[in-house]
């Protein structure tokens, strides 16, 4: 198990920072595509005086 370590450490390492790195662009372009929907809702009120 130690010899698989020591020779595969740096490619394990590489793609676990890539699939990380993957989850959080997701996580962050799912927010603000939430919050340019919710300033769109903003855009369509509009109120009409007397």
């Amino acid at each position: 198990m130690k010899k698989f370590m020591t020779k595969y450490c740096g490619a394990i390492m590489l793609y676990s920072v890539i699939i990380l790195g993957v989850f959080v662009l997701n996580a962050r372009f799912k927010y603000l595509e939430d919050l340019e929907i919710t300033e769109e809702r903003d855009y369509y009120v509009v109120a009409l005086g007397d």
